[in-house]
This record gives C-alpha cells, sequence and structure tokens, in this order.
C-alpha cells in the first residue's frame, strides 16, 4: 500500500480533533536561526532543543536549513525553513532531536483533565537513492534513556515499523504499508501514555495500532534517525517540518453494540437492511473478515433487539 505526497500538515489532524485536546508546541521552524537545532529556544524556562548522535564532519546532527540548501534536493517547495537530521556515524546508531516534555512541565500541564494521549504531527520527507541503510521518523520516550515507541521509515523502500522498548532493528515491527519517497507526507502518531497503546496515520488515513511493552510515563518525542549499516563516510538525510505536539482523550471505546448499524440503540429490520444492501461488500462487515457474508448475517441475528 503506498500513498500520494500530500505536505499540508492536516491538523491531525482536524479528522479526529477532540474539543478538549491541549497544544504544546506547533512550529514550521521559520523564525528558528539557520544552523544547528540545539539549544535554540522554544519557550521559558528550560524549553530548548536538545540534540543527541555522532556525526560524520562536517555534518550537522539537526541541522536548520532553508530552500535551495541541498544541491539538487529542495524539499520545502521552493519557501521556508526546516529541521535535516543527519544519520549517526555507528553502525546501529541513532540520532535524535527533542525538546522536554517531562522535567519542564509542559506534558503535565496538557495532559490535565483526562488527555493523556501525546499526539506527535510532522511533516516528513526522506529522499530517494540514499546509498546507507537507515531509517527516519519519530521515536517517543517514556524517560530519558528509554524508548516506549513510535515508527520509523525506510530511506531504501518507504516501508513502515512501529517501534517498540527500543530503535533498533529488533525492536521494529512492520505496519504493512510503505510512502513514497522523495515527497512530502504527513505522519500522525498518538500514543497513550497509561496503556502504550500507539497509532500512526499517513496523510489523514490510519495506517495501524499496536500496543509498547514501556508505558507509564513521558519524556519526550523526538525527531529520529537511524543508522542500520556500517556507515564509513556515507551519510544519510531526512527532512522535518510543520511539527505539532499536543495531549489529547483516549478514543472512544468501541460500540458495544456493532450489529446496530444505523445506531439507534437496538437491532431490528433496519439494520438487516443496511447488512443486506452491503452484501458481498465491506460495507457492514461485523466479523472483520471484509467481505459481508452470512456470517456477518449470523452475528446480526444474534444480536436480535435493544443493545446494552
Amino acid at each position: 500500500m503506498r500513498f500520494a505526497p500530500k505536505h499540508a500538515l492536516l491538523c491531525a489532524l482536524s479528522l479526529t480533533a477532540r474539543a478538549s485536546a491541549a497544544d504544546i508546541y506547533t512550529t514550521g521552524f521559520n523564525d528558528y536561526s539557520t544552523g544547528t537545532l540545539s539549544g535554540q529556544l522554544v519557550w521559558i524556562p528550560g524549553g530548548t532543543w536538545a540534540v543527541s548522535g555522532a556525526v560524520n564532519t562536517p555534518q550537522i546532527a539537526a541541522n536548520v536549513i532553508g530552500s535551495g540548501v541541498d544541491p539538487g534536493i529542495d524539499p520545502v517547495g521552493g519557501s521556508g525553513r526546516m529541521v535535516r537530521l543527519c544519520t549517526e556515524r555507528f553502525n546501529a546508531g541513532r540520532t535524535k532531536a527533542w525538546l522536554d516534555l517531562l522535567n519542564t512541565g509542559k506534558w503535565a500541564a496538557a495532559s490535565a483533565g483526562g488527555n493523556g494521549v501525546l499526539e506527535t504531527s510532522v511533516a516528513m520527507y526522506v529522499p530517494s537513492g540514499q546509498a546507507l541503510a537507515s531509517g527516519f521518523g519519530i521515536m517517543v520516550s517514556k524517560s530519558s534513556f528509554e524508548t516506549s515507541g513510535g515508527f520509523v521509515v525506510s530511506a531504501q523502500t518507504g516501508a513502515i515499523s512501529f517501534l517498540n522498548g527500543g530503535y533498533a532493528a529488533a525492536n521494529r515491527s512492520p505496519v504493512g504499508v510503505s510512502v513514497s519517497l522523495n515527497q512530502w507526507h504527513t505522519y500522525t502518531y498518538r500514543w497513550e501514555v497509561a496503556t502504550g497503546a500507539g497509532e500512526l496515520l499517513v496523510d489523514g488515513q490510519s495506517v495501524g495500532t499496536h500496543v509498547t511493552t514501556l508505558k507509564g510515563s513521558l519524556y519526550a518525542s523526538n525527531l529520529l534517525a537511524v543508522t542500520d549499516a556500517t556507515p564509513g563516510s556515507l551519510n544519510a538525510f531526512g527532512y522535518f517540518d510543520d511539527l505539532a505536539l499536543r495531549a489529547v482523550p483516549p478514543a472512544p471505546p468501541p460500540p458495544q453494540c456493532p450489529a446496530d448499524l444505523d445506531d439507534s440503540g437496538s437491532v431490528d429490520g433496519a439494520d438487516l437492511g443496511v447488512l443486506l444492501s452491503s452484501w458481498g461488500s465491506s460495507g457492514a462487515d461485523l466479523d472483520g473478515s471484509g467481505t459481508v457474508d452470512g456470517a456477518d448475517l449470523g452475528i446480526l441475528l444474534s444480536a436480535w433487539g435493544p443493545c446494552g
């Protein structure tokens, strides 16, 4: 499965926007100084970017650049600034850039009142044809040294993998979705701190869910580059723009009466009509098989009557 390019931030997500969501930080990087991202001020007190990663000289681990800086690549479409992340100079290493949400109290303030899900939205551009096996994405940290979850996009294939308990290859599981390289895509990763449940949207469409082993606290959401082979003098780059961090409530629980297809509070003839009109398609698929058939009819008939 592949996605067409979209560089417009979809305000995560407005597709599932919730009235009580609390913004933590939003930036297009246009008001940043060019050069290293490390130490650039975001809020006072304690609101500065931190960067970690050893990169080949003369590269900068997380570099704020403007349009036209990279010969042959113009990922911002002709205007504006963004962050270019360079890969580590060690095999199985990582470069990351983050804002401390724990010690600054930003997460505690934003998550108050039930907003227990950290939502990270970012536009990301991964150039094609990069020789170094690597990937780029978002890494959520439980603490300053523990990775909870996140995702990474392969710079060779565009395949997306979830992270669980680390960023190394052994900590990744394929989502089953690939994106086109050399294009902008908007990624929204939601991670519920208490349960470890994560969800990823690409260009506004949900592509997968997972549950992380580590959970229970939150330190930061990181811009991430991973190095999957011995780099030597090779470098790989990923580009990040339109970053938004917010705290949102957990998704509502699934309906307790899935056979109530018209949400009337009862399974009756109207629901039967909906199911029959969807026969052979996926429109009223109750058993997750992808097709409405006799099995779905059996589920509906066994649930006949008032919900609850």
